[in-house]
């Protein structure tokens, strides 16, 4: 009998999650604007700290200027001139091969978000070239 027990206490807590674990906050799949983009994102807490990731099935066309924006507007209210307005740069996307503007942007990578985010001001992540003002994909936050 009490071993009964014990195997049921240990397992509900190995059922617990793991204090301090990386939380997914939002996570989604990107909706293409002009350019085809594929694959997940998510944006997880660790800690205190928050970051957007990128999973290996990401790819796009590469592009000269590629950053991930979270902006405080709905996707569908969102244009190339206003993408950058009332919104957050996160970063520029990074290449496999910077030799070549043809070269495609894909596989996993991570951007960290400043310190003092509050995530519930934003309704939008975006890829956008902010060098040409060039909204490429999206999604609801």
């Amino acid at each position: 009998m009490h071993s009964r027990i014990l195997c049921g206490l240990m397992l509900s807590l190995c059922m617990l999650p793991v204090l301090g674990a990386p939380q997914i906050v939002a996570e989604g799949r990107w909706e293409t604007l002009d350019y085809e983009v594929s694959g997940t994102w998510r944006i997880v807490r660790d800690g205190a700290e928050h970051r957007v990731e990128l999973d290996e099935d990401f790819e796009t066309k590469n592009g000269p200027d590629l950053h991930i924006v979270l902006s405080k507007e709905r996707l569908n209210r969102i244009t190339n001139e206003n993408a950058t307005e009332r919104a957050l740069i996160v970063g520029l996307l990074k290449t496999a091969d910077d030799s070549t503007f043809f070269k495609k942007m894909k596989g996993a990578q991570s951007l960290p978000l400043p310190p003092a985010i509050n995530l519930s001001d934003f309704r939008s992540i975006l890829i956008h070239c902010v060098k040409f003002s060039h909204l490429w994909a999206g999604a609801p936050l």
